[in-house]
């Protein structure tokens, strides 16, 4: 009797370890999903955007003043230093903390320091924190009034999977106008959970994909900085000063100045 109860128990131990290691694995295999972006080395296997030439137009859907910066400064200065034309349309106004003139201030000396001049700088003076209130209709109008008048090549605006409602606003707008049309996006990611890895200054690492975004139907390319161009964007950034006094929005900015940035890749064909 004896002998067959610690035979029971014994195989309950063991049960009890399998679920243990079960139940580990496959939190850290969601951990690694969730959380995790591809390795470092992965940014041999990305493709590369094609290098802005000479009389291109490219237009920037920025959500807040640095959302420009620091997701496609370094495309923008680039742009600029090849003879492109760059053209940023600033989505809102940027004053959920009644910041909108120190903002408007930073976004100016920011994009002027990437090679765009005031002229070529939108102010559509949306609520910041609001654009999902907004008559999307008449939205979507005002967005495309500005793709007629400028004409891109390239549109550049955040990604719709953005988790900042302001940022995924704008991405399915461009994403609906644009449909058919045979406009190539760059959609770019700013507020993603744990993106991008590791979230601090680390100039001399890549940003890359997180993980659970990785699929077939979606085209990671990547833009690798030229000589030079990084320390343009980290200037660019650098501006933002309003913004880089908070802990975590410092992480955020100074996380993404790194030697290369990251878009998705659509042509609305």
């Amino acid at each position: 009797m004896k002998k067959l109860l610690s035979d029971e128990k014994n195989k309950l131990i063991k049960a009890l370890l399998i679920a243990g290691i079960i139940i580990v694995s496959g939190a850290w295999l969601f951990y690694s999903w969730y959380y995790q972006s591809l390795p470092q080395a992965a940014i041999y296997v990305l493709n590369s955007v094609p290098t802005p030439t000479a009389g291109e137009n490219i237009l920037v859907f920025s959500p807040h003043p640095d959302d420009e910066t620091i997701a496609a400064g370094g495309y923008i200065a680039a742009s600029e230093k090849a003879g492109a034309h760059v053209w940023i349309a600033l989505v809102t106004n940027g004053n959920k903390h009644g910041l909108e003139y120190s903002r408007y201030d930073e976004f100016i000396k920011a994009t002027g320091a990437l090679g765009v001049t005031p002229d070529h700088l939108f102010f559509l003076g949306y609520p910041d924190g609001g654009l999902y209130k907004v008559n999307q209709t008449s939205f979507q109008n005002n967005l495309q009034n500005i793709i007629s008048e400028v004409n891109p090549q390239v549109i550049i605006a955040p990604d719709p999977l953005d988790y900042n409602r302001d940022h995924a606003t704008i991405g399915k707008a461009v994403a609906a106008i644009t449909s058919g049309k045979g406009k190539t996006i760059y959609y770019y990611f700013v507020h993603y959970p744990h993106f991008p890895i590791p979230q601090n200054y680390a100039p001399r690492m890549y940003v890359l994909p997180p993980l659970r975004l990785v699929s077939a139907s979606e085209n990671w390319m990547k833009f690798v900085l030229p000589p030079g161009v990084e320390d343009m964007k980290r200037t660019a950034v650098l501006e933002y000063k309003s913004q880089l006094g908070n802990p975590f929005l410092q992480s955020l900015l100074l996380g993404m100045v790194r030697k290369n940035e990251l878009f998705v890749v659509v042509n609305h064909s």
